[in-house]
């Protein structure tokens, strides 16, 4: 096939192998030349870099090597997975039908062939980016840094906090639908990918959807909480440690078999959706872990009654997260009334009073808060936080775990360790 040749050209004439996982491109999406796609894998992965076109060459006569290809790494591999696509519903019409035709009942056939051409659809249609694999985009990310210098600009998941975990049972169960609330500017963001830096740390793979924040912004956030490397510096590109920055990016490369997946504002342009979400588990076996950074941020379907709308988003995420046993983790932003209505509490020495929202605390969509197995509530102050747990399959509902932070330098941590059994 010639866009596998071309593909794997480009990748070898410009050293950039990496760039197939930025693009979730795999051995399943090659057809002829998935030996050649195979072996440069195993020479990256042995050797460090990307073997030279002559080496591949002399080794595999099928292959059709094409110097100097044009196109562009973006538009070839999402070429490559529009021929996948075709390619399935090929074999769906050819193999799977006409099989399934000879031993379904008509209504099974019919609902059958139905879903199956609804997944199909469903990752043709999506029309954004794959994301950033930030586990095996460490040169990029240098890149990135040098970048700012010059310019100067399982079943259960474990949490982040032992207690937190053995309150939940394990942590996060797959299959569960997570709801974290908090107050604006309170660090509910901080809070959400800590949650996901821990699940990638414990061997988990992990879909990261943030739509307010910027692709740099959100992986600057997840260095600093992995790497505790000091926020403002390296947005700047002025870390004082910069070597071991460097080393730190090394790490991030072809051996780390679970994505990190980042999907940013430059990977959405027509908005966050359900049919967009499935879509990208489809394509992502290997997540187990969907965070959703801002339920108010995604598209909720037309129509003018908005509160209908999110229901609808909600009980639809709570079925594909179980559908697809993963444990989705939806982080939401409470209503300013209800903010306005805490304001004001303060202690004997006249400092604000850390206080989570409670369950009432939604907005919109009662469903919110009907749909997640658990929900967490977060508010913080002055480098004191606290979480507390709001709904729970475990009898410990109304337990407070209180945190030190510091988001700057990465730092959320357990205040203390009582067991609290």
């Amino acid at each position: 096939m010639l866009l596998e040749s071309q593909l794997l050209s480009k990748v070898l004439d410009e050293k950039n192998f990496f760039v197939t996982k930025q693009f979730n491109i795999n051995e399943s999406d090659f057809g002829t030349q998935r030996p050649v796609y195979e072996f440069i894998k195993d020479y990256v992965r042995e050797y460090g870099e990307t073997p030279d076109y002559r080496t591949v060459v002399g080794k595999f006569e099928q292959f059709d090597y094409q110097p100097e290809v044009s196109d562009t790494f973006p538009y070839l591999c999402k070429s490559l997975k529009s021929a996948v696509t075709k390619r399935k519903s090929f074999e769906l019409l050819q193999k799977e039908a006409t099989k399934n035709f000879k031993t379904m009942g008509g209504t099974e056939f019919i609902n059958w062939m139905a879903n199956e051409v609804h997944q199909i659809q469903q990752v043709a249609n999506s029309a954004t980016s794959t994301g950033t694999n930030i586990a095996v985009n460490g040169l990029e990310r240098k890149d990135w840094y040098k970048d700012n210098k010059e310019k100067r600009s399982y079943t259960f998941i474990p949490t982040p906090y032992q207690s937190l975990t053995r309150w939940l049972g394990g942590g996060f169960e797959l299959g569960d639908y997570l709801l974290l609330m908090a107050f604006t500017n309170r660090g509910k963001t901080w809070i959400g990918t800590q949650f996901g830096q821990t699940a990638w740390r414990n061997g988990f793979g992990v879909m990261h959807y943030s739509p307010e924040l910027s692709k740099k912004q959100t992986t600057y956030r997840w260095e600093t909480l992995d790497g505790h490397y000091n926020n403002v510096d390296l947005r700047r590109g002025q870390l004082d440690n910069e070597d071991e920055y460097l080393e730190y990016l090394d790490t991030f490369n072809e051996n780390n078999e679970n994505p990190y997946i980042v999907k940013t504002m430059e990977d959405l342009p027509d908005g966050l959706t359900v049919d967009l979400i499935e879509a990208d588990l489809q394509m992502n076996p290997n997540v187990q872990m969907v965070i959703i950074d801002g339920f108010n941020l995604m598209v909720h379907g037309k129509g003018n009654n908005l509160r209908n709308n999110m229901t609808m988003t909600s009980r639809r995420l709570r079925q594909i997260f179980g559908r697809y046993q993963v444990a989705g983790l939806v982080i939401h932003q409470t209503t300013g009334s209800s903010e306005k209505d805490k304001a004001g509490d303060e202690d004997d020495d006249g400092l604000r009073i850390v206080k989570p929202p409670k369950l009432t605390d939604y907005s919109e969509s009662i469903a919110l808060i009907q749909d997640p197995a658990t929900i967490l509530t977060f508010d913080q102050h002055d480098g004191v936080g606290k979480i507390s747990i709001e709904k729970a399959r475990e009898p410990n509902v109304g337990k407070v775990l209180d945190l030190n932070c510091n988001f700057n330098y990465g730092y959320i941590r357990e205040a203390t360790a009582v067991d609290q059994f």
